[in-house]
């Protein structure tokens, strides 16, 4: 079927940043995924049968180096609660922002994980159509009369543009994925794909929704909606990016491809280096000069046999591997950890490093703190701009404010002890209750918080895959 849609065009920088984001994603996401890619990740050995592949990729070993600096970075991002200033009639809303059971808090840790691994995420301030006119504050939140936030994660922004109007650039278009349930039966889980097209019409913010029908082509679901705030339509679209860097529509490279590069670089060096011990690990037994009369004569290998060998000039013996080869790999394996470790901000390895002046130490902590600054400040500005508008149409012009805690290490840690203790970790030498204890005693994570509720709020210790959807 020749596809004639037209709204699930994508814009050309999507096009060149989706292989970006899929790699990513799946080493974020960890062994299964990495190696549920195939070859992808790790090409096949020349003339290699099928099944010689999947016994070279099980035996391969996937070092996740990426999923914990992400999951170190968003713990140091929030060590500390933001800081949130709106309304007090507010407050009650954020307990429940996005209306499915997640809170403000829960929210911006979701909007920092997606920065950190691919560098741009969405927020869709919206409203339900239903007119609250006449009704108090309470009626309107009984009958979920209220503004929600929606997270998109950036393959679902899969078109966008701007205009220069006001002397100033202005979102003009949004065109957004979502996943939408399809009647069933009561056991089925049916979904489509759905076009989400936000735009301004003759200066109003119009929403429209569209499926592709099995011609292929665009239908619309339902009719124009145009939104509004105290009776009047907005003249400009509620839609937040964050990248990296800015707010803007311009798209950021993910702020840990090169790790992610090096990550998969490791995982290739690991299955070939796991290859060579599978064949040069085990002696094989080997016979020369000898002839059986009986071709059906067993030879037995141990103490408890004997083994005759008529020929006075045949040999027995084993034969073992002795070369140097395997060792150059584990080396460059141990450089490719290294090299994880400088650009996960030190994160993963202990730095070899005996001693170092403290305007050194402030020097290097900046430096590691650069990435993580950025995202703070973008976070805090796309937050603050997203609860303004959020209260506003919930009925309250009180200033808004967010902040993300950018003090990421106590001053009596330094980064070489935080790297040692999140290595020993990673390594198994110490247990996910020490590491949070010996945190939250450097003050790394708040006091008056659980393992279990620090888990929850970040997802669990595993990464898990995209939905691909609507929160």
């Amino acid at each position: 079927m020749e596809l004639k849609s037209q709204v699930s065009t994508t814009h050309p920088d999507y096009d060149a940043m989706a292989d970006k984001w899929q790699r990513m994603r799946d080493t974020v996401a960890g062994t299964d995924a990495v190696k549920a890619a195939g070859t992808r990740y790790l090409p096949a050995l020349k003339e290699q049968s099928t099944a010689d592949y999947e016994a070279y990729k099980t035996r391969a070993k996937f070092f996740n180096a990426t999923w914990r600096t992400v999951q170190a970075m968003t713990g140091m991002l929030f060590r500390r609660p933001p800081v949130v200033e709106t309304a007090e009639s507010i407050k009650p809303l954020l307990e429940d922002v996005t209306m499915s059971g997640k809170s403000f808090v829960t929210f911006a840790q979701q909007i920092a994980m997606e920065s950190l691994t691919v560098g741009r995420v969405g927020i869709l301030v919206d409203y339900p159509t239903q007119s609250t006119e006449g009704m108090t504050a309470a009626e309107a939140a009984k009958l979920n009369l209220r503004p929600v936030m929606q997270r998109y994660e950036a393959e679902n922004i899969i078109n966008w543009k701007t205009a220069w109007i006001g002397n100033k650039t202005v979102l003009t278009l949004v065109v957004l994925t979502e996943d939408a349930a399809l009647e069933g039966n009561e056991f089925e889980h049916k979904t489509e794909t759905r076009y989400r097209v936000l735009d301004l019409f003759n200066g109003a913010y119009r929403v429209r929704v569209f499926r592709i029908d099995d011609k292929g082509e665009d239908e619309q679901i339902g009719g124009d909606i145009f939104p509004v705030m105290s009776g009047k339509p907005l003249d400009f679209i509620p839609f937040f990016f964050l990248g990296v860097d800015d707010t803007t529509p311009q798209l950021d490279l993910p702020p840990l491809l090169d790790l992610v590069d090096l990550n998969l670089d490791h995982y290739r060096m690991s299955a070939d280096h796991k290859h060579g011990l599978h064949f040069t690990g085990l002696p094989t037994g080997v016979i020369t000069g000898y002839r059986p009369e009986n071709k059906n004569e067993k030879l037995y290998v141990g103490a408890a046999h004997f083994i005759v060998l008529p020929d006075p000039g045949a040999k027995a013996y084993f034969l073992e591997y002795t070369g140097q080869g395997l060792s150059a790999i584990v080396e460059e394996l141990e450089r490719t950890e290294q090299q994880m470790a400088v650009l996960g901000a030190r994160l993963l390895t202990a730095e070899k490093k005996a001693t170092e002046t403290a305007q050194t130490a402030q020097i290097h902590r900046a430096g590691e703190s650069s990435i993580l600054s950025s995202i703070a400040s973008t976070i805090s500005r796309a937050l603050t701009d997203a609860l303004t508008l959020f209260s506003k149409w919930a009925g309250s012009d009180a200033e808004c404010k967010v902040e993300i805690n950018q003090e990421f290490l106590p001053p009596e840690m330094t980064p070489q002890e935080f790297t040692a203790l999140v290595s020993a970790w990673q390594m198994g030498a110490i247990s996910m209750q020490v590491l949070f204890d010996q945190l939250q005693k450097k003050e790394v994570i708040a006091s008056d918080l659980t393992l279990e509720e620090m888990q929850a709020q970040i997802g669990s210790e595993g990464p898990h895959m995209p939905d691909m959807g609507v929160e």
